[in-house]
């Protein structure tokens, strides 16, 4: 039979790792490390890219530039589609455009009837 007391005191032990690995994931991952630059300023050591390669790497990379896009993307969609709410209400004809509060505040719960 397994003792597991044993077990988990073996497993709560750090494995030994050579030193010399270890100094090879060090500098492997010292190499792999952003490099700090200032807003807007392009990356060192990089050869021009273009007008896109540039402008991601404004915008902190790649990455960011892609969901820069997709939110704006999404806030053109909802701007041109009108959600099923305001034209349900509009249908109605009994409230207009100008009646809908599309930012509301907290005022309304705080008044006291």
């Amino acid at each position: 039979m397994v003792d597991i007391d044993k077990l988990l005191q073996d497993a709560a032990q750090p494995a030994q790792v050579p030193d010399d690995l270890m100094a090879r994931i060090l500098a492997d991952a010292q190499r792999l490390q952003p490099i700090a630059r200032p807003f807007g300023q392009p990356m060192p050591n990089r050869r021009l890219r273009g007008l896109w390669g540039n402008l991601a790497d404004m915008f902190g990379g790649p990455g960011v530039l892609a969901g820069l896009a997709s939110v704006a993307c999404a806030g053109i969609y909802l701007g041109a589609a009108q959600p099923t709410l305001v034209s349900a209400l509009m249908l109605n004809n009994s409230i207009s455009v100008e009646q809908l509060d599309y930012m509301p505040n907290i005022d309304a719960l705080l008044t006291e009837e």
